[in-house]
């Protein structure tokens, strides 16, 4: 398979790598004039292009073809996570959800979330390698951190929940319906308050569970991202 890199924007038929991008493929990879490589813009186009100009601070191409790709989930997914204290987990479970499938991913920020300051940035980045890696065309959009009240106000899916350990709660495999958009919110370590939880059932937010075990925030948003995925499968 072609070396992949991403160009957020693919207008026309030459273009310039942007820089990042340009020094992995030029410096890391070695890549040079003729060579062929693959292109993502994260919105659905993938092109094909070959190598008109190299060094070792720039490189041109030349695309020669262009497909469209279909959305990849009938029903989007939505998981807003509350950052963890260390960060490599957060980009762990970054990379892994947008390995997985997912279209939105929003930092949320909670009574007892642990990191309120993220480099968005660095984020950025693990998705983009993610999305290459996994060679999917669409990049998930990643949000400012954000308080649940104000995300609820920015306007979210009707179907919404809430991975809740302390209360009372039902299987998020028998709540979640795969022909709708829908967003799960997942808690920091210390899981949500029970205000909080009460304030989310009062918006219409149902109370889930993800399994037996009581899990780490990412490996949650992991297995919620894995299940809303495999339910949207054809069967």
């Amino acid at each position: 398979m072609k070396h992949l890199f991403f160009c957020p924007s693919l207008p026309a038929d030459e273009l310039e790598l942007p820089e990042e991008e340009a020094r992995h493929a030029t410096g890391v990879l070695r890549l040079r004039e003729g060579d062929v490589i693959g292109l993502l813009d994260g919105k659905g186009t993938r092109a094909e292009a070959v190598i008109i100009h190299a060094d070792r601070k720039s490189c041109s191409v030349r695309i020669t073809s262009r497909s469209s790709s279909a959305s990849e989930r009938s029903a989007s997914i939505h998981i807003a996570v509350s950052p963890t204290k260390q960060m490599e987990r957060f980009e762990w479970m970054l990379e892994k959800c947008t390995e997985i499938g997912v279209d939105r991913i929003t930092p949320l920020l909670t009574d007892r979330t642990e990191r309120d300051k993220l480099r968005r940035d660095r984020l950025e980045r693990v998705l983009v390698s993610a999305m290459k890696q996994s060679q999917r065309a669409w990049l998930p959009r990643l949000d400012e951190a954000i308080t649940i009240k104000d995300l609820i106000s920015a306007g979210i899916p009707q179907q919404r929940s809430f991975g809740w350990c302390e209360g009372a709660h039902k299987p998020f495999t028998q709540v979640y319906r795969p022909t709708e958009p829908a967003i799960i919110l997942i808690g920091p370590e210390g899981d949500f308050t029970a205000e909080e939880a009460h304030g989310m059932i009062a918006q219409d937010f149902a109370a889930v569970s993800l399994g037996t075990a009581r899990l780490r925030t990412e490996t949650a948003a992991i297995a919620a991202c894995t299940w809303m995925n495999f339910a949207q499968l054809p069967r």
